[in-house]
């Protein structure tokens, strides 16, 4: 929260939309920076969040704040334009309300989802586009109603089985998948070593942005009682009573490849570098190659940053000229460009 209001950069008397109320902390927060000459409005779609968010801003003393029950897809047009508007919620997309909504040299600040990999990016407005400012690494709970993440969750087999995470458009066989899991994994080292940082921001993004064949092979289960070993271990971490362990895979036709690290280390800060591998399960030569060239392509491009990624993104209908050195995305109301330093 605290990163994300520094990227928000406030100032006293700003009009602000929050979209996702949650408690009511962070409106609080924000309506203790912009002051009485500011006005805040913050938004959930669940009208128990709405009345409790309610109760605390005002045993807080904000009861100024304006809290709306709506879907914050469509942002809250009487009160704009806003100088500030920030989700507390993952968004696959810029939904059109939001830009329209917030006046030109304004500061929109949102947890964005690039093919799985969460950044929150603070984008300015210029007159026809949005240009990023700040990128930095988050996990966000997805936006939910009618702007909700299309994203696709593929079981492979019965809960609490793995599952593949995609935003692609290929249909992907479940069974064969299933099938080509069951099979004993060959294993090969693509000599680099990660952090377990570097895995789930910098590397995943590279892969996601360089192949639309990327998603994310997890599993999701308690942690005492289910074999999670079927997921080749990336990244793992506690989540109450239960753990989840993710990978970045490619899909071929055949079968799939993931990327696997020792499991030393694999829950502590991030900052060890340990030997990366390749897991095969069934993929054809071709799919090992292309994983193989992007972990050795990522690392001799001196390993970019997700917090050096530049993003421009246009609404739909306009020309967008896509520079050699970047990745055009196509979403559903924007166009995003992309490209890494």
């Amino acid at each position: 929260m605290a990163i994300m209001l520094e990227q928000l950069a406030l100032h006293p008397d700003q009009r602000v939309l929050e979209i996702g109320a949650g408690t009511g902390y962070n409106a609080a927060l924000i309506a203790h920076i912009v002051g009485k000459g500011g006005h805040v409005v913050t938004i959930d779609i669940d009208d128990d969040l709405v009345l409790v968010a309610r109760q605390h801003l005002a045993a807080a003393g904000y009861d100024s704040v304006d809290v709306r029950c709506a879907d914050g897809g469509y942002g809250h047009p009487e009160a704009a334009p806003y100088g500030r508007i920030i989700l507390t919620a993952s968004a696959w997309d810029i939904a059109p309300a939001w830009f329209e909504q917030l006046a030109v040299g304004g500061r929109l600040v949102l947890p964005l989802s690039l093919r799985q990999v969460q950044l929150s990016v603070a984008f300015e407005r210029r007159t026809n586009h949005l240009e990023s400012v700040s990128v930095a690494d988050c996990g966000f709970m997805p936006l939910r109603g009618a702007f909700a993440c299309p994203e696709r969750v593929v079981p492979l087999g019965e809960e609490p089985g793995p599952f593949l995470l995609s935003n692609g458009e290929r249909p992907i066989d479940a069974h064969a998948v299933r099938e080509a899991m069951s099979a004993t994994p060959v294993e090969m080292p693509t000599g680099v070593s990660t952090t377990r940082r570097e895995v789930g921001g910098s590397l995943s993004l590279w892969l996601a942005l360089e192949d639309g064949d990327s998603c994310l092979l997890s599993i999701y289960a308690d942690a005492s009682v289910v074999d999670r070993s079927a997921v080749p271990l990336l990244i793992e971490w506690p989540a109450g009573d239960k753990k989840q362990r993710l990978t970045r895979a490619l899909l071929g036709k055949q079968g799939l490849v993931a990327l696997s690290r020792s499991a030393t280390d694999s829950i502590g800060n991030g900052e060890r570098p340990l030997p990366l591998s390749i897991v095969s399960f069934r993929a054809e030569p071709e799919l090992v190659d292309r994983m193989q060239s992007y972990v050795r392509a990522w690392d001799r491009a001196g390993r970019p940053r997700t917090d050096a990624l530049r993003i421009l993104a246009y609404p739909k209908g306009q020309h967008v000229q896509v520079p050699a050195d970047a990745r055009a995305l196509e979403k559903r109301w924007t166009t995003l460009v992309v490209s890494q330093s």
